[in-house]
């Protein structure tokens, strides 16, 4: 299309208004519900052979970015009186429009006013390669919306241009993860490896992640076991011109993967951290010639592998093995002896955190090639080397740990029992992550298995154990300590949530246990523990919980005397409740 047809196509956009909107569904990769919608535009006159990207870069060169702008946006917000105002409502903008002659301050405000809406009920989103081009006009937008009310995205992260300094600048409520990071996400481990610590960073920075552009099942069951919050893609749900809900099916997809995550999560949950199994082992610098590294490795035979490390970071990594291989051979030893090591040595070697479980590196190291399979790991804390851990060695604790949670586990539920719980428990209290380690007593349980039968007193343990796994959303560890208590451990302070869920839950499907005629009543006849009949109500859940937040323990002792009194106290208390301090 020539400028000119560009120009003209323009201006019969604006002066007939051919423009609709439609919005897309933005769904929690959590419960599957919709908290949003993006409303993109849509050209009405399909005469004009103009697309909406195409529309608004003539927009730009011809000093009409506003009044297209504007348009866009009355014809958005027309609609989104029919929206729950439990929902959000995404805007994209241009911050270009700040130079734009026309623009006019409390526009928008106006228009919410006009259709019945607060700003709190949108989001604005800013693509992030615009954001990088117009800097101080992306500046005053950002300082213009966060003035006042307004939601702030980041979309299109990831898209190659310089994502992480507009976040650290804008800090935005939610950043959009770019389609090409998510495109295949589920067979491409580098992508998920930068999915995962996007998300690690909006967990500690309080910005919520979306993925956009999910098309699979299996790019959405990927995108739920890395945590990413929210997800949009015709997968999930197509744009409309209603406020359209996501099908039903896509909702229980959404909890199967969740609770399948959970089981996975709750078994590795019980392993320990690669870092705790790594030795020194031997290492040279990256200046060492390769005939003094030859003779250091004949003299010492225990050494069968080595790290090249340099300013406390590895730069590369060989077995004994293939040095000798390298060096072997007719020339091997003249073409290389007299050679810094740094030359020759292996660049593409597995590299794991710290703080990662031996479970997951069991898990990649097995998925490198052949000739590499059994090669040694090389841990870094913060990017420094800290030794490696021997494959054998890596092999040798997950068997052992598989072992435990086999032996250790409760037979009826299958949950971690006592010994791990105790270890999940330590690990948090002398620790210095956050936690709220919360306790799950069952009220009225006795009478109630003593007139129903054992049978179906197990199959009240086991419905609490399952609400328990569904509730759990965030890598919670769940234990049972035995008969009908229950324990949660959270790597975070406010477990309210997570306790009001669970008594959701609970209420709803716990009559599914009881005869009609004792929920008509709203209470069992059995016998208490003297053996004396009398009325018991149908059963609740006590919860008892402690976090961190505003303190800390020393020992062991003082904080199951503590969790003790508030298990006393929240028994004292008739029906569903929970106390956490």
């Amino acid at each position: 299309m020539d400028e000119k047809t560009g120009f003209e196509n323009l201006y019969k956009i604006l002066e007939n208004e051919c423009i609709m909107s439609v919005y897309q569904p933005l769904v929690s990769l959590v419960n599957g519900e919709v908290f949003g919608y993006e409303a993109l535009s849509r050209i009405t006159d399909d005469n004009l052979s103009m697309d909406i990207e195409h529309m608004f870069r003539v927009a730009d060169r011809i000093g009409k970015s506003w009044e297209l702008e504007a348009l866009c946006r009355s014809k958005s917000l027309e609609k989104a009186i029919q929206m729950d105002r439990s929902k959000k409502l995404f805007l994209n903008v241009n911050p270009n429009v700040i130079y734009d002659p026309q623009f006019i301050n409390g526009f928008t405000k106006s228009r919410l006013e006009e259709y019945g809406l607060d700003d709190i009920d949108i989001t604005f989103e800013i693509t992030e390669c615009v954001a990088v081009i117009y800097g101080s006009a992306f500046t005053a937008a950002i300082e213009h919306y966060k003035s006042q009310k307004y939601g702030i995205a980041i979309d299109d992260v990831g898209s190659g241009y310089s994502g992480l300094g507009v976040i650290l600048n804008v800090r935005p409520n939610l950043i959009k993860l770019h389609t090409s990071l998510i495109r295949d996400i589920d067979k491409d481990e580098i992508k998920q490896h930068l999915c995962k610590a996007l998300v690690d960073f909006g967990m500690g920075a309080d910005i919520k992640i979306l993925a956009e552009g999910i098309e699979t099942e299996e790019e959405l069951e990927t995108l739920v076991k890395l945590n990413v919050d929210y997800g949009q893609g015709f997968f999930l749900g197509i744009p409309r011109k209603s406020f359209a809900d996501i099908a039903e099916a896509k909702k229980e997809m959404i909890k199967k993967f969740h609770n399948k995550k959970y089981i996975e999560n709750a078994k590795s949950s019980v392993y320990p951290i690669i870092g705790h199994f790594a030795k020194p082992g031997h290492t040279f610098s990256p200046d060492e010639k390769t005939y003094s590294i030859y003779e250091t490795l004949r003299l010492n035979p225990t050494i069968t592998e080595f790290a090249i490390v340099e300013n406390d970071n590895a730069v590369g990594f060989m077995t004994r093995t293939a040095f000798n291989e390298m060096l072997g051979g007719r020339y091997g030893f003249s073409l290389h002896s007299k050679k810094d090591i740094r030359q020759i040595i292996k660049t593409d070697f597995m590299r794991v955190n710290y703080q990662m479980s031996v479970d997951d590196v069991s898990r990649l190291a097995m998925t490198r090639p052949l000739d590499r399979l059994y090669n040694p790991i090389v841990v870094e804390q913060d990017g420094r080397y800290c030794g490696i851990v021997s494959i054998k060695d890596l092999l040798n604790t997950c068997t052992k740990v598989e072992v435990d949670v086999a032996t250790h586990s409760n037979p009826l539920t299958g949950l971690p029992g006592n010994l791990l719980i105790e270890k999940e428990i330590k690990s948090r209290v002398f620790g210095e992550r956050p936690y709220c380690i919360t306790y799950y007593d069952i009220d009225n349980f006795k009478a109630y298995n003593d007139a129903y039968g054992f049978q179906n007193g197990d199959m009240m343990l086991a419905l609490v154990a399952e609400i328990l796994k569904k509730c759990a959303v965030k890598n919670e560890f769940i234990g049972h300590i035995g008969g009908d208590d229950f324990i949660v451990v959270c790597d975070y302070h406010e477990g309210e949530e997570y306790c009001q869920s669970v008594i959701n839950e609970f209420k709803v499907q716990v009559n599914s246990l009881y005869r009609d005629e004792d929920i008509k009543n709203g209470y069992i006849i059995s016998k208490n523990r003297n053996g004396v009949t009398e009325n018991f109500p149908i059963a609740s859940l006590s919860i008892a919980g402690i976090s961190n937040k505003s303190g800390s323990y020393q020992n062991l002792d003082d904080f199951s005397k503590d969790i003790a009194k508030l298990k006393k106290n929240a028994k004292k208390h008739l029906g569903n409740y929970y106390e956490i301090v």
